[in-house]
Protein backbone atom coordinates (compact mmCIF):
# COMPACT_ATOMS: atom_id res chain seq x y z
CA UNK A 1 0.00 0.00 0.00
CA UNK A 2 1.24 3.93 -0.66
CA UNK A 3 2.21 5.74 2.30
CA UNK A 4 0.09 8.69 2.57
CA UNK A 5 1.50 11.91 3.91
CA UNK A 6 0.10 15.77 4.22
CA UNK A 7 2.16 18.66 4.14
CA UNK A 8 1.01 21.73 6.29
CA UNK A 9 1.69 24.64 7.50
CA UNK A 10 2.96 26.55 4.46
CA UNK A 11 0.83 29.15 2.77
CA UNK A 12 0.81 26.55 -0.43
CA UNK A 13 2.57 25.27 -3.51
CA UNK A 14 2.76 26.57 -6.18
CA UNK A 15 5.52 28.25 -4.19
CA UNK A 16 5.20 32.44 -3.97
CA UNK A 17 6.24 33.29 -0.46
CA UNK A 18 9.28 31.26 1.55
CA UNK A 19 11.59 28.93 2.54
CA UNK A 20 8.99 26.00 3.43
CA UNK A 21 6.44 26.54 0.70
CA UNK A 22 9.87 25.94 -1.72
CA UNK A 23 9.98 22.69 0.75
CA UNK A 24 6.68 21.52 0.07
CA UNK A 25 7.03 22.16 -3.72
CA UNK A 26 10.04 20.15 -4.13
CA UNK A 27 9.19 17.24 -1.41
CA UNK A 28 5.55 17.37 -2.88
CA UNK A 29 7.15 16.44 -6.50
CA UNK A 30 9.73 13.85 -5.23
CA UNK A 31 7.41 11.89 -2.90
CA UNK A 32 4.92 11.87 -5.19
CA UNK A 33 7.62 9.83 -7.87
CA UNK A 34 8.63 8.04 -5.17
CA UNK A 35 5.38 6.37 -5.21
CA UNK A 36 3.97 8.19 -1.83
CA UNK A 37 0.49 9.57 -1.92
CA UNK A 38 1.46 13.32 -0.94
CA UNK A 39 -0.93 16.01 -0.19
CA UNK A 40 -0.70 19.88 0.56
CA UNK A 41 -2.17 22.16 2.59
CA UNK A 42 -2.85 25.64 0.91
CA UNK A 43 -4.25 29.17 1.62
CA UNK A 44 -7.70 29.89 -0.08
CA UNK A 45 -8.97 33.48 0.82
CA UNK A 46 -12.75 32.31 -0.18
CA UNK A 47 -14.64 30.73 3.00
CA UNK A 48 -16.96 28.80 0.55
CA UNK A 49 -14.90 25.29 -0.37
CA UNK A 50 -12.70 25.16 -3.22
CA UNK A 51 -12.19 21.62 -4.73
CA UNK A 52 -8.59 20.18 -4.41
CA UNK A 53 -6.13 20.20 -7.81
CA UNK A 54 -3.48 18.41 -8.24
CA UNK A 55 0.24 19.95 -9.33
CA UNK A 56 3.14 17.25 -9.84
CA UNK A 57 1.32 14.40 -8.93
CA UNK A 58 0.39 16.14 -5.22
CA UNK A 59 -3.07 17.14 -4.12
CA UNK A 60 -3.58 20.14 -3.03
CA UNK A 61 -6.40 21.11 -0.20
CA UNK A 62 -7.26 24.09 0.16
CA UNK A 63 -8.54 25.82 3.47
CA UNK A 64 -9.75 29.40 4.42
CA UNK A 65 -7.59 31.98 5.40
CA UNK A 66 -8.62 35.37 6.58
CA UNK A 67 -6.06 37.92 5.10
CA UNK A 68 -7.26 41.11 7.35
CA UNK A 69 -7.08 39.30 10.64
CA UNK A 70 -3.86 36.68 9.50
CA UNK A 71 -2.15 36.27 13.10
CA UNK A 72 -5.71 35.35 14.66
CA UNK A 73 -7.13 33.11 11.50
CA UNK A 74 -3.59 31.52 10.78
CA UNK A 75 -3.46 29.38 13.55
CA UNK A 76 -7.12 29.06 15.10
CA UNK A 77 -8.58 28.48 11.26
CA UNK A 78 -6.10 27.60 8.54
CA UNK A 79 -3.80 25.16 10.51
CA UNK A 80 -6.51 23.48 12.91
CA UNK A 81 -9.09 22.86 10.23
CA UNK A 82 -5.66 21.35 8.29
CA UNK A 83 -4.79 19.18 11.02
CA UNK A 84 -8.48 18.06 11.48
CA UNK A 85 -9.10 17.26 7.83
CA UNK A 86 -5.65 15.30 7.48
CA UNK A 87 -6.03 13.61 11.04
CA UNK A 88 -8.31 11.39 9.61
CA UNK A 89 -6.92 10.89 6.02
CA UNK A 90 -2.83 10.39 6.25
CA UNK A 91 -0.52 8.15 7.49
CA UNK A 92 2.15 10.99 8.25
CA UNK A 93 1.18 14.81 8.80
CA UNK A 94 4.67 17.10 8.39
CA UNK A 95 3.94 20.17 9.95
CA UNK A 96 6.66 23.34 8.55
CA UNK A 97 6.94 25.24 11.60
CA UNK A 98 4.58 24.90 14.79
CA UNK A 99 2.93 27.88 15.53
CA UNK A 100 -0.36 26.38 17.19
CA UNK A 101 0.34 22.92 18.80
CA UNK A 102 -2.45 22.61 20.56
CA UNK A 103 -4.24 20.75 17.62
CA UNK A 104 -1.14 17.83 16.92
CA UNK A 105 -3.62 16.40 20.05
CA UNK A 106 -5.62 15.13 17.32
CA UNK A 107 -3.88 13.19 14.88
CA UNK A 108 -1.61 11.95 18.12
CA UNK A 109 -5.11 10.42 19.87
CA UNK A 110 -5.35 8.88 16.33
CA UNK A 111 -2.38 7.39 15.98
CA UNK A 112 -0.93 8.85 13.05
CA UNK A 113 2.93 9.59 13.13
CA UNK A 114 3.59 13.46 13.42
CA UNK A 115 6.32 15.22 12.12
CA UNK A 116 7.28 19.09 12.65
CA UNK A 117 10.16 20.81 11.02
CA UNK A 118 10.80 23.84 13.09
CA UNK A 119 11.53 27.04 12.25
CA UNK A 120 14.02 28.49 13.59
CA UNK A 121 13.75 30.39 17.24
CA UNK A 122 10.41 31.87 16.49
CA UNK A 123 9.86 33.80 19.39
CA UNK A 124 12.97 36.29 18.84
CA UNK A 125 11.41 37.80 15.83
CA UNK A 126 11.43 41.21 17.01
CA UNK A 127 7.98 41.97 14.52
CA UNK A 128 6.50 40.02 17.40
CA UNK A 129 5.26 41.44 20.70
CA UNK A 130 6.77 40.42 24.11
CA UNK A 131 3.15 38.21 25.01
CA UNK A 132 3.71 36.57 21.21
CA UNK A 133 7.26 35.80 21.61
CA UNK A 134 6.46 34.07 25.08
CA UNK A 135 3.25 31.96 23.68
CA UNK A 136 5.71 31.21 20.73
CA UNK A 137 8.32 29.54 22.76
CA UNK A 138 5.55 28.18 24.75
CA UNK A 139 4.34 26.52 21.57
CA UNK A 140 7.75 24.79 20.51
CA UNK A 141 8.17 23.37 23.93
CA UNK A 142 4.69 21.88 23.30
CA UNK A 143 5.32 20.88 20.03
CA UNK A 144 8.47 18.91 21.27
CA UNK A 145 6.69 17.19 23.55
CA UNK A 146 3.77 16.39 20.65
CA UNK A 147 5.54 14.97 17.88
CA UNK A 148 7.00 11.48 17.01
CA UNK A 149 10.01 13.38 15.78
CA UNK A 150 11.14 17.11 15.85
CA UNK A 151 13.07 17.91 12.58
CA UNK A 152 15.36 21.10 12.24
CA UNK A 153 17.67 22.38 8.83
CA UNK A 154 20.52 23.58 11.56
CA UNK A 155 22.51 21.61 13.73
CA UNK A 156 23.10 24.57 15.83
CA UNK A 157 18.75 24.71 16.30
CA UNK A 158 19.42 21.20 16.92
CA UNK A 159 21.24 21.42 20.06
CA UNK A 160 19.19 24.41 21.22
CA UNK A 161 15.74 22.22 21.39
CA UNK A 162 17.83 19.31 23.26
CA UNK A 163 18.84 21.88 25.95
CA UNK A 164 15.55 23.77 26.02
CA UNK A 165 12.88 20.96 25.51
CA UNK A 166 14.59 17.89 26.15
CA UNK A 167 14.01 16.23 22.83
CA UNK A 168 16.59 14.78 20.06
CA UNK A 169 15.78 16.29 16.97
CA UNK A 170 16.69 14.94 13.48
CA UNK A 171 18.68 17.03 10.96
CA UNK A 172 17.47 17.44 8.01
CA UNK A 173 19.45 20.03 5.07
CA UNK A 174 17.51 22.65 3.85
CA UNK A 175 17.95 21.47 0.16
CA UNK A 176 17.32 24.14 -2.81
CA UNK A 177 17.02 24.05 -6.28
CA UNK A 178 20.44 25.21 -8.35
CA UNK A 179 19.61 28.26 -9.75
CA UNK A 180 20.97 28.10 -13.66
CA UNK A 181 22.38 31.39 -15.20
CA UNK A 182 20.25 33.26 -17.25
CA UNK A 183 20.56 36.19 -19.77
CA UNK A 184 22.15 39.52 -18.81
CA UNK A 185 20.16 41.17 -21.30
CA UNK A 186 16.69 40.72 -19.32
CA UNK A 187 18.45 43.13 -16.77
CA UNK A 188 17.12 45.82 -19.13
CA UNK A 189 13.69 45.56 -17.43
CA UNK A 190 14.73 46.84 -14.15
CA UNK A 191 17.93 49.15 -16.02
CA UNK A 192 20.34 47.21 -14.22
CA UNK A 193 23.77 46.01 -15.79
CA UNK A 194 25.75 42.97 -15.09
CA UNK A 195 28.06 43.31 -11.81
CA UNK A 196 26.87 46.73 -10.91
CA UNK A 197 24.27 46.53 -8.38
CA UNK A 198 24.02 44.40 -4.79
CA UNK A 199 21.05 42.10 -4.39
CA UNK A 200 18.96 41.59 -0.91
CA UNK A 201 15.99 39.04 -1.32
CA UNK A 202 14.17 38.53 2.05
CA UNK A 203 10.81 39.80 3.49
CA UNK A 204 11.03 43.43 4.83
CA UNK A 205 11.05 42.75 8.45
CA UNK A 206 13.53 44.30 11.49
CA UNK A 207 15.32 41.08 11.83
CA UNK A 208 16.23 40.36 8.51
CA UNK A 209 18.00 44.06 9.15
CA UNK A 210 16.95 45.33 5.87
CA UNK A 211 17.15 49.03 7.62
CA UNK A 212 20.98 48.37 9.16
CA UNK A 213 21.98 47.30 5.17
CA UNK A 214 20.18 50.38 3.19
CA UNK A 215 21.73 52.70 6.05
CA UNK A 216 25.40 51.50 5.64
CA UNK A 217 25.42 51.71 2.11
CA UNK A 218 23.89 54.68 1.71
CA UNK A 219 26.87 56.12 3.84
CA UNK A 220 28.96 54.02 1.45
CA UNK A 221 31.10 55.42 -1.47
CA UNK A 222 30.01 52.13 -3.75
CA UNK A 223 28.49 53.55 -8.00
CA UNK A 224 26.92 50.62 -7.81
CA UNK A 225 22.79 50.09 -6.39
CA UNK A 226 21.43 48.28 -4.34
CA UNK A 227 18.12 46.24 -5.22
CA UNK A 228 16.14 45.27 -2.35
CA UNK A 229 13.67 42.52 -3.83
CA UNK A 230 10.31 41.63 -1.23
CA UNK A 231 6.92 42.68 -0.80
CA UNK A 232 6.38 46.51 0.10
CA UNK A 233 3.72 45.66 2.61
CA UNK A 234 1.59 48.27 4.39
CA UNK A 235 3.81 48.68 8.00
CA UNK A 236 5.67 51.29 9.53
CA UNK A 237 8.88 49.63 8.99
CA UNK A 238 8.28 49.93 5.12
CA UNK A 239 7.29 52.62 5.15
CA UNK A 240 10.22 54.00 6.85
CA UNK A 241 12.69 52.19 4.49
CA UNK A 242 11.24 53.84 1.59
CA UNK A 243 11.50 57.49 3.00
CA UNK A 244 15.54 56.51 2.80
CA UNK A 245 16.14 58.35 -0.37
CA UNK A 246 19.14 57.82 -2.26
CA UNK A 247 18.81 57.07 -6.14
CA UNK A 248 21.41 54.20 -5.83
CA UNK A 249 18.63 52.22 -4.16
CA UNK A 250 15.55 50.37 -5.84
CA UNK A 251 12.89 48.55 -4.02
CA UNK A 252 11.08 46.32 -6.56
CA UNK A 253 8.74 44.50 -4.23
CA UNK A 254 7.61 40.81 -4.33
CA UNK A 255 9.13 39.01 -7.40
CA UNK A 256 8.10 35.41 -7.72
CA UNK A 257 9.03 34.97 -11.14
CA UNK A 258 11.88 32.12 -11.00
CA UNK A 259 13.38 33.22 -14.01
CA UNK A 260 13.61 37.37 -13.15
CA UNK A 261 14.77 36.10 -9.83
CA UNK A 262 17.33 34.12 -11.59
CA UNK A 263 18.60 37.00 -13.55
CA UNK A 264 19.06 39.14 -10.89
CA UNK A 265 20.90 36.52 -8.45
CA UNK A 266 23.58 35.49 -11.37
CA UNK A 267 24.22 39.35 -12.31
CA UNK A 268 24.58 40.64 -8.94
CA UNK A 269 27.81 42.10 -7.76
CA UNK A 270 27.19 40.69 -4.51
CA UNK A 271 24.58 39.35 -2.69
CA UNK A 272 24.07 40.76 1.07
CA UNK A 273 22.33 38.81 4.10
CA UNK A 274 21.24 40.61 6.93
CA UNK A 275 18.62 37.13 8.56
CA UNK A 276 19.42 36.93 12.42
CA UNK A 277 16.44 34.38 13.09
CA UNK A 278 18.00 30.80 13.12
CA UNK A 279 18.27 28.08 10.70
CA UNK A 280 19.76 27.77 7.24
CA UNK A 281 17.77 30.13 5.11
CA UNK A 282 16.92 29.41 1.72
CA UNK A 283 17.93 32.69 0.52
CA UNK A 284 21.50 32.27 1.28
CA UNK A 285 21.79 29.10 -0.17
CA UNK A 286 20.49 30.10 -2.82
CA UNK A 287 22.75 32.71 -3.60
CA UNK A 288 25.58 30.33 -2.57
CA UNK A 289 24.38 27.92 -5.26
CA UNK A 290 24.87 31.34 -8.20
CA UNK A 291 28.40 31.71 -6.86
CA UNK A 292 27.26 34.85 -5.51
CA UNK A 293 29.78 36.86 -2.74
CA UNK A 294 28.47 36.90 0.45
CA UNK A 295 28.48 40.01 2.43
CA UNK A 296 26.49 37.84 5.55
CA UNK A 297 25.69 39.05 9.08
CA UNK A 298 27.86 37.49 11.45
CA UNK A 299 26.08 35.47 13.19
CA UNK A 300 26.44 31.66 14.49
CA UNK A 301 23.69 29.95 12.14
CA UNK A 302 24.98 32.01 8.91
CA UNK A 303 28.60 31.15 9.73
CA UNK A 304 27.30 27.40 10.03
CA UNK A 305 26.06 27.58 6.56
CA UNK A 306 28.25 29.82 4.49
CA UNK A 307 31.52 29.02 6.44
CA UNK A 308 34.75 30.36 5.22
CA UNK A 309 32.91 31.24 1.96
CA UNK A 310 31.44 35.09 2.98
CA UNK A 311 32.22 38.64 3.82
CA UNK A 312 30.80 39.03 7.51
CA UNK A 313 29.47 42.00 8.66
CA UNK A 314 28.36 42.80 11.91
CA UNK A 315 25.66 45.87 13.30
CA UNK A 316 28.46 48.32 14.69
CA UNK A 317 28.11 51.67 13.14
CA UNK A 318 30.18 51.52 9.56
CA UNK A 319 31.19 47.95 9.32
CA UNK A 320 29.02 47.08 6.50
CA UNK A 321 30.12 50.34 4.84
CA UNK A 322 33.77 49.61 5.58
CA UNK A 323 33.07 45.70 3.81
CA UNK A 324 31.45 46.96 0.79
CA UNK A 325 34.14 48.74 0.16
CA UNK A 326 36.55 46.18 0.30
CA UNK A 327 35.22 44.03 -1.90
CA UNK A 328 35.03 47.18 -4.37
CA UNK A 329 38.63 47.43 -4.19
CA UNK A 330 40.12 43.83 -4.07
CA UNK A 331 38.79 41.55 -7.05
CA UNK A 332 41.28 39.27 -6.79
CA UNK A 333 39.94 37.65 -3.48
CA UNK A 334 36.10 37.39 -4.77
CA UNK A 335 36.71 34.26 -6.87
CA UNK A 336 37.70 32.27 -4.86
CA UNK A 337 35.46 33.36 -2.29
CA UNK A 338 32.49 32.20 -4.69
CA UNK A 339 34.10 28.90 -5.68
CA UNK A 340 33.97 27.63 -1.91
CA UNK A 341 30.19 28.71 -1.36
CA UNK A 342 29.18 27.08 -4.74
CA UNK A 343 31.23 24.18 -3.42
CA UNK A 344 29.86 24.11 0.13
CA UNK A 345 26.03 24.63 -1.19
CA UNK A 346 26.78 21.42 -3.00
CA UNK A 347 28.44 19.74 -0.64
CA UNK A 348 25.33 20.30 2.32
CA UNK A 349 22.10 21.91 0.58
CA UNK A 350 21.20 20.34 -2.90
CA UNK A 351 17.33 19.16 -3.59
CA UNK A 352 18.90 15.44 -3.70
CA UNK A 353 20.22 15.47 -0.65
CA UNK A 354 16.92 16.93 1.47
CA UNK A 355 14.79 14.39 -0.54
CA UNK A 356 17.19 11.20 0.28
CA UNK A 357 17.02 12.47 3.97
CA UNK A 358 13.17 12.45 4.00
CA UNK A 359 12.79 9.31 2.09
CA UNK A 360 14.76 7.52 4.05
CA UNK A 361 13.25 8.96 7.49
CA UNK A 362 9.96 8.28 5.87
CA UNK A 363 10.86 4.38 4.77
CA UNK A 364 11.79 3.50 8.49
CA UNK A 365 9.53 5.67 10.49
CA UNK A 366 7.26 3.17 12.55
CA UNK A 367 3.65 4.83 14.07
CA UNK A 368 4.78 4.75 17.60
CA UNK A 369 6.69 7.49 19.26
CA UNK A 370 10.42 7.94 18.86
CA UNK A 371 10.60 9.51 22.33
Amino acid sequence: MKKSIAIIGTRGIPANYGGFETIAKHLGKELALRNFEVYVSCETKLLKPKSPQDYNGTKLVYFPIIECIRNLSEPFLYDMLSILYFSFKVDVILMLGCYFPVSLFIPRLLGRVILVNVDGLEWKRRKFGPFLRFMLKQYASLTSKLANLVLVDSPIIGVYYKQNFSVTPVYVPNGVEEIQPTESENLALFNLSKNEFYLVIARLEPENNIDLIVDEFIKSKSNKKLVIVGPLLNTDFVHDLIRKKDERILFLGGIYDIMVQRTLRHNCFAYIHGHEVGGANPSLIEAMSCKNILLVLDIIFNREVAEGSAFYFNKSLGDLKMKIELIERSPDILNERSALAYTLYKQKYTVKKMIATFVRLLKHIGSSSTH
